[in-house]
């Protein structure tokens, strides 16, 4: 019932970016079959692009087009290659989803560990250094980052490709560099999680039955301070799709990021709103994820969530 709930909920947040996302062609300044025709273009070549985009379509019509182009891979076309949007984006995914969900769980792994030692170090060199370290994590741009990983160790060490999607080893970079920033946040938050229940009354009671002080963290303390940063990861994955464009071109990956961009540039409208379609489908899943392992993780709110 609570997953139905959940769903339920999403759908009026795809309804309206669908909306959102179909409108966007009307809002363009200018005839959009003019700018994708070019400047050269005779009027019968402009009339022609308008039938292709059906924009001599009532509104309603070219809605449920589009709509139906989510099902049927020959509705919704590439005006630059011909080839059905769902096909250019399928051949791109993979890439885009293998760094963004490995970016999550590197990030998520490295905030948690350093997050951990900061409590229990805490006012040492240790915990100095990861926080120095995490503030420039939360700091640095991504693009930036990016072209110093490349540098050390494409460059100067020779350790990893700098570019490219043709072997496992192409993704290190990609992943270690997305995966900075939700590291540090996590780690911040799993720190300040961690230190304010240190006193609690269940800890005390740990303690008491010989457990170390590692162990009541890990094993008591750090399962109710994960909620937090669970809760933070939805928001997080929904950065580094919409960081793909960033990450992906800086590297020379072939994914969904780079695909929107060059789609950006060739005025190609059906590549653009299905990609963006998509990004808000990942961002809605992933925030029903998180819900749920919250639910998992905190047993008062699946009291809240069945009283409701």
């Amino acid at each position: 019932m609570i997953v139905f709930n959940r769903l339920a909920a999403s759908l009026p947040t795809l309804l309206i970016v669908s909306l959102l996302v179909f409108w966007f062609v009307d809002f363009i300044p200018g005839d959009p079959a003019r700018i994708l025709a070019g400047p050269m273009a005779t009027q019968e070549e402009v009339d022609v692009i308008r039938d292709a985009m059906g924009l001599n379509e009532p509104a309603v019509t070219r809605y449920v087009r589009f709509i139906e182009g989510i099902v049927n891979p020959d509705v919704a076309v590439s005006l630059r290659t011909g080839r059905p949007v769902a096909t250019e984006i399928a051949e791109r995914l993979p890439n885009t989803l293998i760094i963004a969900i490995g970016g999550l769980v590197v990030g998520l792994l490295a905030g948690t560990i350093t997050g951990v030692i900061c409590a229990l170090r805490q006012g040492t060199w240790i915990d100095t250094v990861i926080t120095v370290l995490t503030l420039a994590g939360i700091s640095m741009p991504i693009f930036w980052l990016g072209l110093l990983c490349i540098w050390l160790f494409a460059v100067y060490l020779g350790w990893l490709p700098p570019a490219g999607a043709a072997t496992p080893a192409h993704f290190v970079l990609p992943i270690l560099t997305v995966a900075s920033r939700p590291a540090a946040m996590f780690s911040r938050l799993v720190t300040a999680s961690l230190l304010e229940v240190m006193g609690r009354d269940y800890l005390d009671t740990a303690r008491s039955k010989g457990l170390s002080e590692s162990s009541v963290m890990v094993r008591h303390a750090l399962r109710n301070s994960l909620v937090a940063a669970i809760s933070v990861a939805g928001v997080q994955f929904g950065a580094m799709l919409g960081g793909s464009v960033i990450t992906e071109t800086v590297f020379g990956i072939p994914g969904i990021g780079r695909l929107l961009v060059d789609a950006v540039s060739r005025a190609d409208y059906p590549i653009i709103q299905y990609s963006i379609l998509l990004f808000s489908f990942f961002f809605v899943l992933i925030n029903l994820v998180t819900d749920l392992l919250t639910l998992w993780l905190d047993p008062r709110t699946r009291k809240s969530e069945g009283a409701n």
